[in-house]
């Protein structure tokens, strides 16, 4: 069974530590460490001195701050549309031979799986995205086959995050401008839990239960054996043009239930205005806003990653939306 491992600040403390979870309590470790890669390596290179300084003194859960257990000093990759129910809700075909779609988000959008996520002044089509993150343990740097006999070789950790966009933007510009609209700062709360796996965790990569709530009501409800390109095969792709480096993450795609979906006038909206950047936009507002109400201040999301048998739990995020 593998490791909840928590970054977290007591609430009469300026200074963060690393500590384990364990129910409701924290255990703190007491070694330094810059950042998750260096955690990483600690615990997969050093176990015993890992083990050992773990403190026995309980720390409840309720009267700490959690920090993102994912550093910023990273490359955060993003598959897009890789659930069957969220590319119908946009208007993609499903007949399962379509290439698997990544993109990058900035990893100044992380932030805490508790803080605001600040709507910027230019948004009116805010979305939320749950997604499974992966933490990779191991480079790639040439094109390389990864199977799922092999997959644990790479993955060294999982995490909840939240895939925040901003739709608006992600369609400001001819060429579209997905790196602008999934980047704004707080747009990745990551956490609390970065679980490192153990031998035998890597069975249950596909049977995560992702549940997202907005303001009570559940709006997105799927299981990560619905992925279209599993982690196997995104980690090919991906190694077949870019290099990725140990702690470097993949966020595995969002099921359906963002609000943002398909309509005619949507289609009509990009397709016939897009030469035409402030006219495309403003017709997408209209378009989109006609359809679904888009987060607003105030509004409270509420985020879950556990698996389906309760072995695994990274934990849940609580996110109030303010505007900029």
């Amino acid at each position: 069974m593998g490791t909840s491992i928590v970054k977290f600040q007591k609430n009469n403390s300026e200074n963060t530590s690393w500590g384990i979870l364990n129910g409701e309590v924290i255990n703190k470790i007491n070694l330094e460490f810059i950042d998750h890669k260096a955690l990483m390596d600690c615990y997969l290179n050093e176990r015993e001195k890992f083990d050992q300084a773990i403190e026995k003194n309980d720390i409840s859960q309720n009267s700490v701050i959690f920090h993102s257990p994912i550093s910023r000093n990273i490359q955060l990759f993003a598959q897009g549309v890789n659930y069957i129910e969220h590319r119908e809700e946009g208007g993609l075909q499903t007949k399962g031979d379509e290439e698997a779609s990544f993109f990058a988000k900035s990893p100044s959008s992380i932030s805490g799986p508790n803080d605001d996520i600040v709507r910027p002044e230019d948004c009116e089509l805010l979305d939320y995205e749950i997604e499974l993150g992966i933490l990779l343990k191991k480079e790639l740097h040439k094109h390389t086959k990864v199977t799922d006999a092999t997959l644990g070789d790479y993955i060294g950790g999982l995490f909840l995050s939240n895939d925040v966009s901003s739709r608006d933007n992600m369609f400001g510009a001819p060429m579209m401008q997905w790196y602008r609209g999934k980047s704004h700062r707080t747009f990745c709360p990551i956490g609390p839990v970065l679980y490192m796996l153990d031998k035998g965790d890597i069975s249950q990569l596909y049977n995560l239960q992702l549940t997202l709530k907005m303001n009570g009501k559940v709006k997105q409800d799927s299981v990560t054996s619905q992925l279209m390109h599993k982690p196997p095969k995104a980690l090919t792709d991906l190694s077949e043009f870019t290099d990725i480096h140990v702690g470097d993450c993949v966020l595995t795609g969002t099921p359906g239930g963002v609000i943002g979906g398909k309509s005619l006038k949507t289609m009509l909206a990009v397709l016939l205005n897009f030469k035409n950047d402030r006219k495309r936009r403003e017709k997408l507002r209209i378009a989109q806003k006609s359809i679904a109400t888009f987060l607003q201040p105030g509004d409270v999301l509420e985020l879950e990653i556990k698996s389906l048998d309760g072995s695994i739990d990274l934990g849940r995020q609580t996110n109030t939306i303010v505007q900029a």
